[in-house]
């Protein structure tokens, strides 16, 4: 009785009926899959750069703020030809974007050589900051200059140890900062004073649009020669993208869209090995390809980067799969620290924090994810050693970094994005910050209502199920574009990526 009220009321879904017919006609394409497009897009460019993600809308990188600060000092360091270190966080992420920069870098000096490097943290050792000790020994080997990417603009120490050790940086980062004022370069469409259309990238994304200035300026040329000429990028910045979680709109899906055609027309070794088992598509990419890469922080962050760059086969191919032996370890120990989280946790109206000791286990900011999606609530894992706290948030609803930022007295680092954000501090202030945590979530009027939960729920089109097929067009199907909620007149149902069917409660 609830559905058939739900599927008869008029306007339940206040999908512009004029505007859906208008794109059904414009754009050939079925009116369910125009109700949808409808709803999530009134603009009419917005709808059309959704449904044909084109590179022609690209945005032009020069507004990234420092990027041709950035680029102009890359190039000079390459032209005296000084040693050059990527420095980048241990992740698919950070992996893709070092990948990027140091092909580009390579190009760029017209030569493959010793004196550019890449180094993945290694979290153990190194957390979340530029390292002294990593810098020294790559300043011996001729290093000069550091670029960053995926890491570097959310501490102030990253510039002071640089500068500490004779070094001249770049950042090239896409995580939040409040800082306008930087003594390098710092390229992040996240900074406040960016006027950069889209502040979402990955940091694979704001590396390709760091290569694509170092490109256009070394060799003069204009953005379509550069995509022809690197499309080798497009499953660089696909699988960092879709790693990271980041929204799955405009420039994001473009990365999307093409990586996936390109994937499965270049032949670079990487690529051959898990082109091997059949046609890749954006399951597999979540499936298997990220959770094999991720697998290098467990073992050798390295390895991460180098099955990235290498062209030996045989050395790839072995690399990669020691990195699958060991997922069902990762997975076994992630279940293991759930359960122990689980057992740990306490749970407060809008929040749950789990404390335990802290081991060095790499799983604190998944198992995080799954304590938010058991409880339906934001949540934060914090294991103590030694004095000190390592946490991980996750959250549906609260801007984690801002929420950080108004703590950041408590913290010895902090960083991240609105869903996830992670910090170490200092095991006597514990108790203040979750407090003090508690009361900011009760608080904050980010939280959604339930009168939006309820209507997130309803269909947004009458489809049969033996049609979703129809619906290919919308995915990949992540943040920021989520699978469209349905109905066939009977049931209430969604999809996923492979287009099973989920019927909704």
């Amino acid at each position: 009785m609830i559905l058939q009220q739900m599927i008869r009321r008029e306007n339940l879904t206040n999908i512009d009926r004029v505007l859906a017919q208008k794109y059904a006609s414009d754009f050939s394409i079925p009116i369910e899959l125009a109700q949808i497009v409808a709803k999530r897009f009134p603009k009419y460019s917005e709808a059309r750069v959704f449904l044909f993600p084109e590179v022609k809308y690209f945005y032009n990188p020069e507004t990234i703020p420092d990027i041709e600060l950035a680029t102009d000092e890359i190039l000079k360091s390459l032209n005296k030809r000084e040693g050059i270190l990527v420095y980048c966080h241990d992740d698919p992420d950070g992996y893709t974007s070092a990948a990027i920069m140091y092909k580009t870098l390579n190009d760029l000096r017209r030569a493959y050589n010793e004196s550019i490097f890449v180094y993945p943290v290694i979290r153990e050792k190194d957390g979340y900051i530029l390292n002294p000790d990593v810098l020294r020994d790559y300043k011996q080997k001729g290093v000069n200059l550091i670029v960053t990417v995926d890491f570097g603009i959310s501490s102030g120490d990253n510039f002071r140890i640089a500068k500490d050790q004779g070094l001249k940086l770049v950042v090239c980062d896409h995580h939040e900062i409040k800082s306008t004022n930087f003594s390098v370069p710092a390229v992040d469409p996240k900074r406040p004073d960016s006027k950069y259309p889209f502040r979402e990238l990955a940091g694979v994304g704001v590396s390709f649009k760091l290569a694509q200035s170092l490109y256009q300026k070394a060799f003069n040329l204009n953005p379509d020669e550069f995509y022809n000429l690197k499309k080798e990028f497009f499953p660089l910045a696909l699988v960092g993208t879709i790693s990271d979680r980041v929204v799955l709109r405009e420039e994001n899906r473009i990365f999307c869209y093409h990586g996936i055609q390109i994937f499965n027309r270049i032949d670079t070794p990487w690529i051959r090995y898990f082109r091997k088992g059949g046609e890749i598509g954006i399951t597999r990419i979540t499936g298997e390809i990220i959770p094999t890469i991720s697998s290098a922080a467990y073992i050798k962050p390295k390895y991460g980067v180098d099955i990235l760059l290498s062209q030996d086969e045989n050395y790839v191919f072995d690399t990669i799969a020691k990195l699958k032996g060991i997922i069902t370890k990762r997975r076994q120990g992630a279940e293991l620290l759930f359960k122990e989280t689980l057992s740990a946790a306490n749970i407060f109206p809008k929040l749950v924090v789990s404390i335990i000791p802290y081991s060095g286990e790499r799983y604190l900011g998944a198992v995080s994810a799954r304590l938010r999606d058991y409880y339906k609530r934001t949540s934060t894992v914090i294991g103590i050693k030694n004095g000190k706290c390592y946490g991980e948030l996750r959250s549906n609803d609260i801007d984690l970094y801002e929420m950080l930022h108004s703590f950041q007295q408590f913290f010895l680092d902090f960083g991240g994005h609105r869903k996830a954000a992670g910090f170490t501090m200092l095991q006597q202030n514990l108790d203040r910050f979750v407090d003090g945590v508690q009361k900011y979530i009760s608080d904050c009027e980010e939280a959604i209502s339930n009168e939006q939960s309820v209507s997130n729920n309803l269909p947004v089109a009458f489809l049969d199920k033996s049609n979703v097929n129809i619906l290919k067009p919308l995915t990949p199907f992540g943040e920021g574009n989520p699978p469209p909620v349905l109905t066939d007149g009977v049931s209430v149902y969604t999809i996923d990526n492979r287009f099973n069917i989920i019927d909704k409660e």
